[in-house]
């Protein structure tokens, strides 16, 4: 069984973080048409889709959940969730703008990559929600998803999408295997990760780190990969989109160090791997979304606070801060049955559902009074993402060109170092240099001069600290 395949029910966590969900603007050119739909009409019930991209078992949430709690309360109208893959969302939607032909459609999408959509050949195909806001948009707004629709009537002039859920990544690691080692903690730095992992191999024969490496057979456009490596260079001080100051060659030159204690699978790892954890192919599962402490605590599993830990993950040199993703909800132009589409999202990011959505899938809520009166506190889930927050947050920052970066970072530096092995330690500074050049090409090819010598400033279009 497949990591992707392997999904359990989840057990039901809670805790409470007020955490940002951020927006970046990205290139897409369309060429994909969606198998999906299944809408259907009758006169009597409204059926609508709801497009979003989640793992199994937050599908099943939805499911079996979420919709019935709104059918209940809308009698007239029928929610069909289509599942996609992490990429798909834009594509079907996309293809459907294309083929003239949208219907009731209510879509979840990526934040980072909202701008597929705004930005694509067909130009903005979101519908313009500035007018229905006031009345789907909670007042009650946690602050950071506030300043996401204040950021997006600025730039885009309307409001296009709506905050919908938060998330950060944490680090999962197999209590029993360090044990083995004589290890008692989890690696509070790099430094110590590197001499935990050298003696976990010593130990148990294992090689202990297990990373988000599907950017190497082409899994998620390397999104997954460049993500993880965006963060560990802020960690270690750089601008990850300069992509060659100090910060970010020390942070390449330490993934190179760690490296000879890879899994042997993390050329397939993404944000769907953590059964290798629990079945001993790796002991450290290095960024994952929180919803896989659910899934490894439950059958046929069965971690336990005794065999599974999480916390926040090594600091880096100069910070431990992590980067902050989560989806925003969307109704794509030419979109029908508009009155309930309007009452599922406001039903979404109503203070219930956000509760349920929080305590059973620890989606961080952009609902303030999603948080009013929680159960006490008895998760170590939510300590790690409470420690995580604590430490410190940031969002990337919103270029045109994040997906070329991620394109470009895993092409020209992480495969020929990590996967192919034609480069070396030594080379990391060159290799990341010429991808510098690379990227200062294409904006200049495609944003103009003007953008490619800002690119040029090694403190321009920084990570943004909150």
């Amino acid at each position: 069984m497949t990591e992707s395949q392997d999904y359990e029910e989840k057990k039901k966590p809670w805790g409470w973080i007020v955490a940002i969900v951020l927006v970046a603007i990205v290139a897409f050119s369309a060429g994909y048409f969606p198998f999906h739909s299944t809408k259907t009409t009758t006169s009597s019930v409204v059926n609508i889709e709801f497009y979003e991209s989640v793992a199994a078992s937050e599908a099943k949430f939805i499911n079996d959940t979420l919709i019935p709690q709104f059918e209940s309360e809308y009698p007239g109208i029928h929610v069909t969730f289509v599942n996609v893959g992490s990429e798909d969302v834009s594509k079907d939607i996309l293809a459907l703008e294309a083929s003239g032909h949208v219907g009731p459609i209510v879509a979840g999408q990526d934040n980072l990559e909202i701008g597929q959509l705004i930005y694509s050949s067909h130009g903005n195909v979101l519908m313009n929600l500035t007018a229905m806001a006031p009345a789907l948009m909670p007042s009650s707004l946690i602050p950071a998803a506030s300043n996401l629709v204040e950021y997006e009537q600025k730039v885009f002039g309307g409001i296009y999408f709506f905050p919908f859920r938060g998330n950060v990544p944490l680090v999962f690691y197999n209590k029993t295997e360090f044990a083995k080692a004589g290890i008692s903690a989890p690696p509070a730095n790099y430094t110590q990760l590197l001499n935990d992992a050298k003696a976990i191999k010593s130990a148990t024969g294992q090689n202990a780190i297990m990373i988000q490496g599907a950017s190497t057979n082409g899994g998620h456009t390397g999104s997954s990969t460049a993500t993880e490596m965006y963060q560990m260079m802020v960690q270690f001080g750089g601008n990850p989109l300069y992509l060659n100051d100090t910060g970010d060659i020390h942070a390449v030159q330490m993934l190179y160090n760690l490296s000879a204690y890879f899994s042997k699978d993390f050329t397939t790892g993404y944000w769907g791997s953590y059964r290798g954890l629990a079945v001993g192919n790796y002991s450290i599962l290095d960024y994952q979304w929180p919803y896989v402490y659910n899934i490894l605590t439950a059958s046929p599993y069965n971690m336990n606070n005794t065999t599974l830990g999480v916390y926040p993950g090594p600091a880096g040199p100069v910070n431990g801060n992590h980067v902050l993703g989560g989806d925003v909800l969307f109704i794509p132009k030419g979109a029908t049955n508009i009155p309930s589409l309007e009452a599922f999202i406001r039903f979404l990011l109503g203070a219930q559902a956000q509760r349920e959505t929080l305590l059973n899938l620890s989606w961080v809520a952009i609902n303030q009074n999603a948080y009013r009166n929680l159960p006490k506190s008895e998760s170590v889930i939510f300590t790690a993402l409470e420690q995580a927050i604590a430490t410190g947050v940031f969002l990337r920052n919103p270029t045109p060109w994040i997906t070329e970066w991620q394109t470009i970072f895993c092409q020209d530096v992480f495969n020929p170092v990590f996967v192919t092995h034609i480069k070396g330690y030594s080379d990391i500074p060159s290799l990341l240099s010429y991808a510098h050049s690379q990227m200062y090409d294409y904006i200049e090819a495609n944003y103009g001069s003007a953008n490619a010598t800002l690119y040029n400033n090694p403190d321009a279009y920084a990570p943004i600290s909150v």
